[in-house]
């Protein structure tokens, strides 16, 4: 059993926990219901806070490793960074508009290591607004950056053959809109009078800062390999 697997039960069994003890103190009529509302509020409020947990990779960094996979080659893997605006379902489609990734945007390059494919193992299948997991500062380290040029573009030079993570958060002004009764249109009858009025509504437009995440596995096979990516 994982850790936040661990951490998950734990919350049940403390949950149930807690329902009993209100449940005695209100039998006992210690405490009248709207206290034992105001008491059951403050609790799950806790277990919430308490829920907002941080987790960590429990393997080995290696960091021999991690630096004998970074050291110098003859590969290069080059591209362009950008991304599309979710919808209202958080979903990417494939049809919409590309934000490229601002001048000076930054590109993380990882070694994939035993390790890192841990901790990305648990941010893909736990993360979420209650958890996070993050590497060790150690592991954090050993990476190589990128900046954007004006078009977005990227490039690492001088890599092994190995297996590479590269990862950046690309900032954009998404667009929404919302609709506003802007005027009535008026419904007679054929004699002229008045029967109904039907709203107008006009759709108005505005702009907001947003962020994805973009990533992507890359390898190089052979040293002196040029991989051109879309990140």
């Amino acid at each position: 059993m994982t850790e936040v697997e661990k951490n998950n039960r734990n919350m049940y069994f403390i949950a149930i926990f807690i329902s009993k003890i209100v449940k005695y103190l209100y039998l006992t009529q210690k405490y009248t219901m709207k206290k034992l509302f105001t008491l059951f509020i403050l609790i799950w409020g806790f277990i919430y806070l308490e829920a907002q947990n941080t987790y960590y990779p429990q393997a080995f960094f290696d960091k021999k490793l991690a630096r004998d996979m970074l050291g110098f080659g003859n590969s290069t893997i080059e591209g362009v960074a950008s991304t599309k605006q979710k919808n209202n379902w958080g979903i990417k489609p494939l049809l919409g508009e590309k934000h490229y990734a601002p001048k000076g945007t930054v590109i993380m390059l990882f070694p994939v290591t035993p390790y890192f494919e841990e901790f990305y193992d648990m941010r893909r299948k736990y993360e979420n607004k209650k958890t996070t997991v993050y590497m060790s500062e150690e592991a954090f380290k050993y990476r190589v950056e990128a900046l954007t040029d004006d078009h977005g573009r990227f490039k690492f030079e001088k890599l092994k053959p190995g297996k590479y993570y590269l990862e950046t958060i690309v900032n954009f002004t998404a667009t929404a809109s919302y609709q506003q009764q802007t005027g009535t249109s008026d419904a007679y009858n054929g004699y002229g009078a008045y029967m109904y009025s039907t709203p107008i509504y006009s759709t108005f437009f505005y702009g907001y800062s947003a962020a994805n995440r973009e990533s992507k596995f890359v390898e190089i096979k052979q040293d002196g390999e040029l991989k051109e990516i879309k990140l």
